[in-house]
């Protein structure tokens, strides 16, 4: 039997969002199966509404107190809500495939060693950061992977990013049970959508690229995993880059959300210098209206210099930290 096309992708992912779109363009399949609490599902129409603006989140929350929340935030250019859009626009089915957000409000009752998951997360990234030769794996992650010249090479790339930090992590975090069962039921509805009849090459799945390998195994999952589950709703709300920055302390963000939201424009213009040049006008401009003297010719030097730096750096495009 064939398998379904996975598409690993980081959730706030500008480079990712452009080639999924590309690759969904190039594999026409009939169904799109999303990394997200598969209870969400009757919000899909309301997140690609006209009236909707990202940032947005969904909130799901417990009914009975003490109240618990959990938020699933996506921008413009966030894969899965790129992958949303594309399913709205072509007329294909969409659905959301990760525990129900019930679940997830009740996983923290059964997890009571939540700080040695932080350090043991911590000493990854750490270990990340320093193979990765920059001032950190987020400078890396996007000199490499936001400025990916093909889909394919995204595609590549971020798969074996992802296989990469599985190996450092899997079985050892004290949320690796959480995991095993996401994955267990991720598995479950893959399996469910080939047995109603969807052929495994006329789907695609969009999930964080850490989980792409356990997702491979999908033909072995024949029963529902069992799960605690709180009762909840949950609702669809703005949101702000702010909130989807790391600084805001959300684990997925990235440190300049709105800086990224320039790298999404420049693929969709196919200006690969765009966002450099946006990110120093705004700046110069932001300088002037606060009465410092920013001339044009500075602000062509910048560009200049963070061009320059990228090329020493390995680069082609500069990226934040050439900018900055």
């Amino acid at each position: 039997m064939n398998n379904p096309h996975f598409f690993g992708i980081r959730h706030l992912s500008p480079a990712g969002a452009y080639f999924l779109r590309e690759y969904l363009d190039e594999k026409k399949p009939k169904l799109v199966l999303i990394e997200g609490p598969s209870d969400f599902d009757d919000m899909l129409g309301d997140m690609v509404r006209q009236e909707t603006k990202t940032p947005i989140a969904v909130l799901a929350y417990t009914k009975d107190a003490p109240v618990r929340t959990i938020l699933y935030p996506f921008a413009e250019y966030s894969p899965e809500y790129q992958a949303i859009r594309w399913c709205h626009e072509q007329s294909v089915e969409c659905h959301f495939i990760d525990l129900p957000s019930e679940a997830f409000l009740a996983v923290p009752e059964t997890n009571n060693d939540d700080t040695q998951g932080e350090e043991g997360r911590m000493t990854v990234y750490q270990q990340l950061d320093e193979k990765s030769q920059e001032d950190g794996h987020e400078t890396f992650w996007e000199r490499v992977l936001e400025h990916a010249q093909s889909a394919q090479a995204y595609h590549q790339g971020a798969n074996s990013f992802g296989e990469n930090l599985r190996e450092l992590t899997e079985g050892e975090d004290s949320d690796w049970a959480e995991t095993a069962l996401r994955e267990s039921y991720m598995r479950y509805q893959i399996k469910t959508a080939v047995d109603r009849g969807i052929a495994p090459e006329d789907i695609v799945v969009v999930t964080g690229s850490y989980h792409v390998k356990g997702l491979k195994s999908w033909q072995e999952e024949n029963k529902l995993p069992k799960m605690p589950k709180l009762a909840a709703n949950h609702t669809l709300m703005p949101y702000s880059y702010y909130r989807l920055s790391s600084r805001s302390g959300y684990g997925a963000g990235n440190k300049a959300p709105a800086y990224y939201a320039l790298l999404w424009k420049g693929l969709n213009k196919k200006e690969k210098q765009y966002s450099a040049l946006s990110y120093l006008s705004k700046i110069a401009a932001y300088q002037r209206e606060n009465g410092n003297p920013v001339s044009s010719a500075s602000v062509i030097e910048a560009v200049r210099l963070a061009n320059a730096l990228a090329q020493l750096r390995g680069g082609t495009v500069p990226v934040l930290r050439d900018l900055r």
